[in-house]
């Protein structure tokens, strides 16, 4: 068979690309030629021939399938080799022509980027239908047998092309090896595999095949070396039958004993797992890695003492590493430790690393991750160890502190070597770390239990020794350590190095150790979402602000750390919360966040990626606006559900934990696709649980009573470095139980700052109080504590505060016995109502005649009640667009589960929540129907009682009127006579009446008999006209007379006329009057300036003189003007008043009110207009 043909070449430049499989883009022009001769994209396989860098080097070729896709464009320079380039067309003609290949693959087979090659497709190539693959090493072998089923499903998806094992080269041309593929099993994981043979066989001039889409494909396992029974120093020699042969084969295996496999294992730092040790002692000062007991006993380990112990890190997960200074040392990632072995081991592949063994490989704390465990090599000499190198790290603001390493000095140095000997060296009755194993290039840094003087930042320790043990024969590659530190050996400092890069970069979203906070009060929450996430069952958590979201979910995940060995990642959504963040930093920081959770859970392992504050990154959409924001927030929910699929899957072992404030503040993409499987909400604490919480914060960091009085300012002298107390003592008689019931919807955060404050308060306090005193934290300082300030889920809430009480309120008499009762008890006493089998009434109806009090009545009780109060008037929740109106609902209900205990008032509900049915529009129709989903009680509603205020009750849709919603309608009925009694003696409590007191009842019950037929607001307006008479009297009184003039009214003055004079027709009079001449220019001059100045004064004595009298006048009338309420004015005010309901429209609203009450039935509309009276017809 002649060899496929080629359809096309092309010249091209390589580009690499994360496509995940062995196949190519291809540059536009040849994919508008295989489009255009119709060419299946199975039947495309590429040839991409290139020279290798080095000179006189034989060409190559690799063979690949294509993706059906086009590369991307780059555009060509504006100016080339023969100048400018003008047209577009003649730009087009000189873009880059560009093959996009997979960067994984593309390193295999040798190929970098940019590399410039030829492309050749060939249509018509061989199909093998059995292949035969080998993988390149045992771990390819390892990857390959754990991801077997993936591969079985995937192999056709990213193979297309296979080289031809068989091939034979032309003639005269240098024979080249197929080159190998690369499988993606995972998103972090791949494995190398060679062809070894095709079935049917290729021609041997033809150097591949295309892969058959129902081939048959067979792995041949390769599995690790096996290492010699007998080890090192078994005799091998009896049983053979050449003794030459077999005297070069002990030679040789004497001269280079065969390696033991290595062992990939789950790291665990032994201090996050003491639970899985026996013994009760602290983890010891060694190098020292602890596996399965059953594992000392296979081959690869038996005997072993020491292992080689590496942490391996993803490729992908890799930060850029910096360039180190050319003097700095270079550190070992590699160390020698100790190899015990472990009885209660989790599963047979989990490896426990000792505390300093964490420190020294970068990775303390570790919970998750893979290391690579191997047989030591043998150690040093102890005579060949002839002095060891420490270069400390350069240190950050400590440097200055106590004794500085690296210094220059003989005597530092020498001090230096002292503190470091006697730093490292074994306490507690075990080995330290200078008593071996010590490994060339090792990190000794700081961890946990080590006491470590000021200063010291950790260092890498070289071991210098000879030269004759140098140039022994000993593999370049080869591990350099030494099994213990003589206390003779020197020890010499060197200046201050830089932190190795790959020590630096830790786990940037590892979870870190949280406090010992104590969490009351959400025991069953935290054992629900444990158990959700133990069983692989992602969740969201839900709660206002303030509620303790984050810390719960620090919580859980570190229990799920300690108990189950979860591999733990925390990451604050708020930090991608930004307009100028691109979507593709969002996906690849979420990327890094998973991929490190799915390496973190291999080999057994499982991993829990916490994402807190999901809601500030996926918004929920805004119904009435269409833009940048709804468009970003669905793109970037998108992106989120699809890599939470990617990786949150039962063959990952990942599970997901998210936090937001409620279920309907996210984004419906991420709620509505499953990504979490339950919602649980964090609720506000009850009063119990308040106590609780004030109770263990006001205990942190308190003293006890008795040890406050030995020394009472202590607090002044800052904390100790033990955690000890502040200097605060608990008062004995705090009653913590009162402080809870005034502190009704705070969250656990508004506790925690209130006691801050009450501390400061009494901080403050005792500012002036005698030094010897105690800091005692009482009952006041929560009282002070409390004034101003607004818990978290009442600011920005509109409040409306009313000091109208029930003493100001007449009449209603049974009204007001209901609303206690509904309203006041159950919040007075909770604990009697908690117990209560039955629902409670949550929901009231006032209706009544205009004018009775509805209004006042409910802004009453909640000032009565101590409850927040909303108050929201008919039409300001309308909207005409559709589901504006919905959204006022829903955002008015959530207003009043975040104010709780709230009431919730509701004036002119007839305008709201009319018959369904009789709006041609449909607005009212929708905030009926979305009324009764928020007070039928399936929403949660609780602590939010709702009051409703009408004069129509007949307009009122009947399904709001039923059991559930407004449980019970109240009538404000007409006053009777003893209620307008009682009403004008309410409202002549705060006017100055005459001291005629004796006569005032009967006046009273002479005013309420003749308002026969007025309201509650009439008799408010017969007050206020009462009190305008009484005012317009007063103003009388002191009214001014008529002028007088000024000789009657000043007799004993002086007339005040001033003549003024100008001009030359006076002169000849004035002068013939007094005798004189006539006047010069410049005695007219000064006459005149001397008139002006006369003119000022007076203006200035006028301008003194108003203002002397407006404050005599306003003084006078504040004592001398009061107002005083006398019969003859409510007699005025009788006459002048009159009821603003008249008869008939008494009667009729009668009429409704009784048929409301009498003639009600229980059957619902059928949508046409009401005949009954007060029914409200349609243009529908």
């Amino acid at each position: 068979m002649a060899p496929p043909r080629r359809a096309h070449s092309t010249a091209a430049e390589l580009s690499l690309a994360h496509l995940k499989n062995c196949l190519v883009n291809l540059p536009p022009s040849l994919v508008s030629l295989l489009v255009n001769i119709n060419t299946p994209v199975q039947n495309v396989i590429v040839e991409l021939s290139f020279r290798p860098g080095n000179a006189g080097s034989a060409p190559r070729s690799v063979f690949v399938g294509w993706t059906g896709m086009p590369s991307k464009r780059r555009p060509a320079p504006l100016v080339g080799r023969d100048g400018a380039l003008g047209a577009r067309g003649s730009m087009r003609e000189h873009e880059a022509q560009l093959v996009e290949m997979d960067a994984t693959f593309a390193r295999t087979v040798g190929l970098d980027d940019g590399l410039k090659l030829t492309a050749l497709v060939h249509v018509d190539a061989p199909m093998a239908h059995t292949i035969n693959i080998e993988p390149l090493t045992p771990e390819d072998w390892e990857m390959i047998e754990l991801h077997a089923t993936f591969l079985e499903l995937n192999l056709v998806s990213q193979v297309r092309a296979l080289p031809n094992p068989s091939y034979r080269a032309r003639q005269g041309s240098t024979p080249v090896a197929p080159h190998a593929l690369t499988l993606h099993l995972s998103p972090t994981s791949t494995a190398n595999v060679k062809v070894a043979s095709l079935d049917p066989a290729p021609p041997p001039d033809a150097p591949f095949a295309r892969l058959s889409p129902n081939a048959e494909v067979i792995v041949a396992p390769k599995t690790r070396a096996k290492s010699l029974v007998g080890g090192d120093h078994g005799s091998v020699a009896s049983t053979s039958k050449s003794r030459r042969s077999a005297t070069s084969t002990v030679r040789k295996r004497n001269s280079r004993p065969e390696p033991r496999p290595s062992l990939v294992l789950r790291a665990l730092d032994r201090a996050a797992c003491e639970a899985w040790f026996e013994d009760s002692e602290p983890c010891p000062d060694e190098i020292a890695v602890w596996v399965d007991r059953d594992l000392l006993l296979t081959k690869s380990f038996r005997g072993v003492k020491h292992v080689l112990v590496d942490v391996l890190r993803p490729v992908g997960l890799e930060p850029p590493q910096a360039d180190a200074p050319a003097s700095a040392p270079a550190a070992s990632p590699k160390v020698v430790a100790r190899l015990k072995a472990w009885d209660d081991a989790p599963n047979g592949q989990a490896a426990a690393l000792s505390c300093a063994l964490c420190a020294s490989l970068g990775c303390s704390g570790i919970v998750g991750g893979i290391v690579k465990i191997e047989a030591a090599p043998p150690p040093l000499p102890r005579a060949a160890l002839q002095q060891v190198t420490v270069y400390p790290f350069a240190g950050g603001s400590s440097e200055g502190q106590g004794l500085r390493f690296g210094s220059d000095t003989k005597a530092e140095k020498e001090e230096s070597a002292k503190r470091f000997r006697h730093m490292y060296t074994g306490r507690r009755g075990s080995d330290g770390l200078l008593q071996g194993p010590l490994t060339d290039g090792m990190v000794m840094a700081a961890y946990k239990g080590l006491e470590v003087p000021p200063g010291w930042q950790g260092g890498v320790v070289k071991l210098e020794c000879s030269k004759d043990s140098a140039s022994a024969e000993r593999p370049k590659d080869a591990t350099m350590w030494t099994a213990a530190l003589d206390a003779k050996t020197p020890i010499d400092f060197q200046p201050a190095q830089p932190r190795p890069a790959w020590l630096a970069q830790c786990h940037l979203f590892e979870l870190q150790p949280v406090d010992d906070s104590i969490l009351v009060g959400v025991d069953g929450l935290l054992a629900k979402l444990q158990s959700h996430l133990a069983h692989m069952t992602s969740v969201m958590l839900t709660g206002s602000m303030a509620s303790g979201k984050t810390l719960v979910a620090k919580h859980v995940a570190s229990r799920l750390r300690q108990e189950s060995l979860f591999y733990t990642l925390y990451f604050s959504c708020r930090k991608l919360v930004n307009d100028e963040t691109r979507i593709s930093t969002i996906k690849e920081t979420l990327d890094c966040i998973f991929m490190s959770a799915s390496w973190g859970a291999r080999l057994g392992g499982r991993g829990l990626v916490v994402l807190d504050d999901l809601d500030r990154l996926c918004p929920a959409e805004t119904e009435l606006q269409v833009g940048n924001d709804n468009g970003r927030s669905r793109q970037v929910s998108e992106m989120v559900r699809c890599v939470v699929r990617q990786y949150c899957s039962p063959h990952e072992g990942v599970v997901l934990l998210a936090t937001a404030e409620s279920k309907d503040s996210i984004n419906k993409v991420v709620t509505g696709s499953h990504l979490v499987s339950d919602i649980v909400e964090l609720k506000a604490p009850d009063k119990e649980a308040r106590r609780q919480i004030l109770e263990a914060v006001s205990k942190e960091g308190t003293n006890k009573a008795e040890g406050a009085a030995d020394d009472g300012d202590d607090w002044m002298h800052g904390s100790s470095s033990d955690g000890g107390g502040n200097g605060l003592v608990l008062d004995p008689g705090l009653d913590l139980v009162d402080i809870a019931g005034l502190t009704d919807g705070y969250m656990a955060g508004d506790l925690r700052v209130l006691v801050s404050r009450a501390r400061n308060e009494a901080i403050m306090r005792s500012l002036g109080a005698a030094p010897a005193a105690a800091l005692c934290l009482g009952r006041r300082d929560f009282d002070w504590a409390l004034k101003g300030f607004t818990p978290v889920s009442l600011r920005n809430v509109a409040l409306q505060s009313s000091t109208t009480s029930f003493k100001s309120i007449g009449g209603l008499e049974e009204t007001r016995r209901v609303l206690l009762e509904t309203l006041q008890y159950p919040t007075k006493y909770a604990p009697i109502f908690a117990q209560c089998p039955l629902r409670l009434r949550s929901g009231l109806l006032l209706y009544g005649y205009p004018g009775c009090g509805k209004t006042l009545l409910a802004s009453a009780v909640a000032g009565e009640c101590g409850l927040n109060f909303i108050s929201v008037k008919g039409p300001e929740i309308l909207n005409k667009y559709i589901g504006a109106s919905e959204k006022s609902v829903r955002d008015l209900f959530e207003r009043a589960q975040a104010a709780r205990p709230c009431v919730l008032f509701f004036d002119e509900f007839d305008s709201i929540a009319p018959k369904r049915g009789h709006d041609s529009t449909g607005v009212t129709d929708r905030v009926v129907n979305q009324l009764l989903t928020q007070m039928d009680g399936a929403e949660g509603l609780w602590g939010v009682y709702v009051l409703a205020a009408t004069s129509r009750p007949d307009l009122i849709d009947p399904a709001l009127l039923r059991p559930g919603r407004l449980d019970k309608s109240l009538l404000c009925d007409m006053p009777g006579l003893q209620d307008r009694l009682d009403i004008v003696r309410s409202l002549l409590q705060k006017v100055q009446l005459s001291p005629q007191l004796s006569q005032w009842h009967e006046r009273l019950e002479q005013v309420a008999r003749r308002t026969q037929g007025f309201s509650g607001a009439d008799l408010q307006a017969l007050v206020s006209n009462a009190q305008l008479e009484a005012i317009h009297d007063v103003l009388k009184v002191h009214a001014p007379g008529p002028a007088l003039s000024s000789a009657e009214h000043r007799p004993d003055c002086e007339p005040c006329f001033v003549q003024f004079r100008y001009g030359t027709a006076n002169h000849d009079a004035d002068d013939n009057s007094h005798g004189r001449g006539p006047q010069s220019k410049s005695e007219a001059l000064v006459q005149r300036a001397a008139i002006v100045s006369k003119l000022e004064q007076i203006r200035r004595g006028r301008k003194k003189a108003n203002a002397k009298d407006s404050m005599d006048k306003s003084h006078g009338s504040s004592q001398d003007k009061e107002v005083v309420l006398q019969w003859v004015h409510v007699a005025r005010a009788l006459d002048k008043t009159r009821a603003s309901i008249s008869s008939q429209e008494r009667a009729r609203l009668q009429r409704i009110y009784r048929e409301f009450v009498v003639g009600r039935s229980g059957q619902l509309g059928d949508g046409q207009a009401s005949m009954e009276i007060g029914g409200r017809s349609s243009l529908m």
